[in-house]
């Protein structure tokens, strides 16, 4: 299939497509104008040369002769529009003066004036024919007069005035094809703004196109594909419904299942049973926590039903709580769990409870992947417009190949020994999209382990 090109060349295309016909047929009109023009006045002027030679005929004593003074002579034949031959013959053809050559032709009616082309010295001229009424004695005829001249002139004339018609005529088409240029362009910046609206948005904002300030034509666009859009965002909902409803109803018999065989460790004695059990808790821990994150993830994901609330939240409060919520567990494993925050205020405008989840993530991750004995920092930075939260951890790290993949959903660094679904840093990053921030992995200065910064832009 061919490529297509851009509308605007497609447009351009057919409008300059009938602008070169028309100017070709305007052309072609123009030259057959300008030459009947010359051809009317060049013949005007080669009658006069042969009424002046008519006049000079005259009879004396029966004779016919021409008194044509010798300037008169080199008058005609250095004419500015060529040389000019002529012949005059008596009644009876016989040669009276001029060019004896110059080719025979049939006489004219009587007293009637002739124009026709013809070939002399291998050329082709224009030859004009005169017969005037002369008295010789008793007897009465005509004498013709005849004067040829050069056809190259004429058509050299006509060539420049039809040059001179065709250097307007080009110049307006191609200011026409620049102002069509132009207009286009400026007929198209609805559709460029269309286009950069939706270069610009998140693949979280499913909302419907504006209509306004855009040509009739491009409506129906517009209407398909806000119908699109809406089909989208109902397909996605519907998805997260059986996600969140999925989770829920799992929620409560896990939560049974857990709270029995916590029981049952307590109850039943000190056998391979209470490691049947163990097992069966630990599982039974990790499904609830994989509910959990699904949750998490459906709230966070655009065709998520709960809106963005668009609350003030103050950052490093936030950061506090989620802290001093991990305690217990970083000291279970002996690690150092620290918060380093600005004194500023670091108030932005989001989603408190999303917000917290992220942290509980970055948290649960870095907690869960520091060896024992290690270091966990959360730390609140403030600038002029942006608000960074970091979490900083002293383990393994994450390798440079993996750092891209470790966002997608269900995804898992192979060899860490460490239990997990590989959803939290998923949840992390669409909570980050939602409230237009960016989320950077990489290494932690100076040695091992892994910086996570998700970067907040500041909210007036």
């Amino acid at each position: 299939m061919a490529k297509s090109g851009t509308l605007r060349r497609q447009l351009l295309a057919w409008l300059a497509g009938p602008l070169i016909v028309m100017w070709s047929i305007s052309t072609m009109v123009d030259y057959d104008i300008a030459k009947r023009f010359v051809n009317f006045a060049y013949d005007r002027a080669l009658l006069d040369a042969a009424l002046d030679i008519g006049r000079q005929v005259k009879v004396l004593n029966g004779r016919i002769y021409v008194d044509l003074p010798e300037v008169a002579v080199k008058m005609l034949q250095t004419r500015e529009s060529g040389k000019v031959f002529y012949l005059v013959t008596g009644p009876k053809n016989e040669y009276i003066t001029g060019e004896p050559d110059l080719p025979q032709t049939p006489h004219p009616e009587s007293g009637r004036t002739n124009y026709y082309d013809d070939e002399y010295l291998g050329r082709p001229v224009r030859v004009v024919t005169l017969q005037l009424p002369v008295e010789t004695g008793k007897d009465r005829g005509y004498v013709t007069v005849q004067v040829v001249e050069d056809r190259a002139p004429r058509a050299e004339f006509a060539g420049l005035i039809l040059l001179r018609m065709m250097l307007p005529q080009v110049a307006l088409v191609l200011l026409a094809g620049i102002l069509v240029w132009y207009a286009i362009g400026r007929g198209l910046v609805p559709l460029s703004v269309l286009r950069s609206e939706i270069e610009s948005r998140s693949h979280r904002d499913l909302s419907a196109l504006s209509e306004e300030q855009v040509p009739q034509e491009v409506r129906p666009l517009i209407r398909a594909m806000n119908g699109l859009l809406q089909r989208l965002s109902k397909t996605l909902a519907a998805q997260q419904r059986f996600i969140a409803d999925a989770a829920h109803q799992l929620r409560t018999p896990m939560a049974g299942i857990k709270t029995q065989t916590e029981l049952a460790l307590r109850q039943a004695p000190p056998d391979e049973s209470q490691a049947t059990l163990r097992q069966l808790n630990t599982a039974t821990e990790q499904t609830i926590r994989l509910i959990n994150q699904l949750l998490s993830l459906a709230r966070a994901e655009p065709a998520a039903e709960r809106a963005h609330t668009g609350e003030r939240v103050d950052l490093t409060e936030l950061a506090r709580d989620a802290a001093a919520d991990w305690v217990p567990r970083a000291l279970a494993r002996q690690i150092d769990l620290g918060l380093d925050s600005t004194q500023a205020p670091a108030t932005m405008e989001g989603d408190a409870f999303l917000l917290r989840e992220m942290l509980n993530n970055l948290l649960d991750n870095a907690i869960r992947y520091t060896q024992t004995g290690g270091q966990v920092t959360v730390r609140v930075a403030v600038d002029i417009q942006n608000i960074t939260l970091t979490v900083e951890d002293n383990g393994p790290g994450i390798p440079e190949s993996e750092r891209e993949r470790v966002f997608e959903r269900f995804y898992r660094v192979l060899g860490t020994g460490v239990e997990g679904c590989g959803l939290g840093l998923a949840i992390v990053h669409e909570i980050a999209q939602r409230h237009n921030a960016e989320v950077a992995l990489g290494p932690r200065a100076g040695g091992s382990g892994t910086v996570i910064k998700v970067t907040f832009p500041l909210t007036p």
